[in-house]
């Protein structure tokens, strides 16, 4: 009796020793996980503006930072696209104010760049897009987070899909009003012709679902900011 009883005890103690270690070694580590995030989504806004001197493959996270910083402009817009004077992405919830990334060159805009989010097949997606300095054209498109499958719709975080995506217009300057890009089943030479193939580009293999959601995602999004980029095409 007394043997099961030092074994019950010394089990207990074990798990307390271990849950106390792991808990330091989480919260002692927090920061730099913290920071890793931050300087991935930094990463991913630098990808979606396509830089035009791109990041050394070998680049020091200092040296992407200080890029950052050099090359982007954070702002903040309101439903209306008026920029909120001192409010920054990183205080930005879930609301009616949106976090907005301007890449310069020189003092001029060469790219505006904003995070986009839909739901996939199995999991959220997470993304940045970017478009040139006339509002309409995509620069550039980066998925950085999700959970789809591998070979199927993980295949958005391939080059070969972001590629898809740049040169298309995300607006119809012929009939002035929002155009978003879709993912069709299929590939878009085949399915879109005209004015239409520029708001179209090719689908993913039996990843029909995570299209459609790449499209929702598209069409959400460029809405939630067209309030922003309607005054820039007047300008």
């Amino acid at each position: 009796m007394k043997e099961n009883t030092y074994a019950f005890v010394f089990a207990v103690i074990i798990c307390v020793v271990c849950g106390v270690l792991l808990s330091f070694f989480s919260e002692s580590l927090r920061p730099q996980q913290e920071l890793n995030q931050a300087l991935d989504i930094k990463k991913n806004i630098l990808k979606a503006v396509v830089l035009r001197e791109p990041i050394p493959v070998k680049a020091k996270p200092q040296d992407v930072l200080e890029i950052y910083n050099l090359k982007i402009e954070e702002a903040v817009i309101d439903a209306e696209g008026h920029v909120i004077a001192g409010e920054t992405p990183a205080a930005v919830g879930n609301g009616t104010h949106h976090p907005l990334y301007i890449y310069k060159e020189g003092g001029q805009i060469v790219a505006y760049a904003f995070p986009i989010v839909g739901q996939g097949l199995w999991s959220t997606l997470y993304g940045y897009l970017a478009l040139e300095a006339d509002a309409v054209t995509v620069r550039g498109i980066t998925f950085y987070k999700h959970g789809e499958t591998p070979g199927l719709g993980g295949e958005i975080e391939k080059d070969w899909f972001q590629n898809n995506f740049k040169g298309k217009t995300v607006y119809s300057l012929k009939d002035n009003k929002i155009w978003p890009i879709a993912v069709v089943k299929g590939k878009a030479g085949d399915l879109c012709s005209g004015e239409k193939l520029n708001h179209c580009v090719d689908g993913i293999t039996a990843a029909t679902i995570t299209g459609n959601g790449v499209t929702e995602m598209m069409d959400r999004e460029i809405r939630k900011y067209d309030p922003y980029f309607s005054k820039v095409r007047k300008l």
